[in-house]
């Protein structure tokens, strides 16, 4: 379990990146981000032995997603992730990352899923907002069941910023939304899928060095983990 610091108390309420991505069974269903019942706390990450809970919050973020890179547009993606934050010892900022994941997306006669390429900065530190590394699963007839675009050594990096301010449903606690966007990200080509990478990279235009658009349509809010079962708490 990897802790991230950052000097920056607070921040990842305005720079948060990458947010949001699906919910582990209900991805598919696009819950509704300003309804407080979509938010599922059930999977907040066990903070690290020797952080003090209290000022520790578990946050879950929804979005909505459009990505377009090489010959592929996905769009109205539901995404989710979970991640805590709060504060260390030395008085810094600490978050501990939870999950990520996405709904199903068809296209090309494949169906693509968002993961998790390893990395994620939802605090944010100096001139970079933060960011999220990022594999998309690709799943079709013959292609196995690791076939990917990115890998954990080589994955999608993603430093998306906000491109409007944040507005606030005054819901208790409340739920802040924001869009995120990044045109700087390149996407590798495929691997793993059972000796058809190029037919995958054929399909979606990959690799793609440039040219691509990560666009998110971001909701978040939180519970305290003095608030949560004592099976998240430590």
């Amino acid at each position: 379990m990897r802790i991230l610091r950052s000097p920056v108390a607070g921040a990842a309420a305005a720079t948060l990146v990458t947010l949001a991505l699906a919910t582990p069974a209900s991805a598919h269903t696009a819950p509704d981000p300003a309804d407080p019942a979509s938010y599922d706390f059930s999977d907040c990450p066990a903070l690290p032995a020797g952080l003090d809970p209290t000022g520790w919050l578990c946050e879950v973020h929804l979005a909505t997603g459009r990505i377009t890179f090489g010959d592929t547009t996905i769009s109205d993606l539901p995404m989710r992730l979970v991640h805590a934050e709060g504060p260390l010892p030395d008085g810094t900022t600490g978050q501990v990352f939870g999950t990520l994941g996405s709904g199903p997306a068809a296209t090309h006669g494949l169906v693509l899923r968002m993961r998790s390429g390893g990395y994620a900065d939802l605090v944010g530190n100096g001139p970079d907002p933060g960011g999220i590394y990022l594999r998309l699963a690709v799943r079709g007839p013959g292609l196995g069941r690791h076939c990917t675009v990115g890998t954990m050594a080589d994955p999608i990096r993603t430093h998306a910023a906000p491109i409007t301010g944040t507005t606030t449903i005054p819901t208790d606690p409340p739920i802040r939304q924001f869009m995120l966007r990044d045109t700087t990200f390149t996407v590798p080509a495929a691997s793993g899928c059972a000796g058809h990478d190029r037919r995958v990279d054929a399909r979606l235009g990959l690799p793609a060095p440039a040219g691509n658009t990560l666009t998110l349509q971001v909701s978040y809010t939180y519970r305290m983990y003095s608030t949560l079962t004592t099976d998240v708490r430590s």
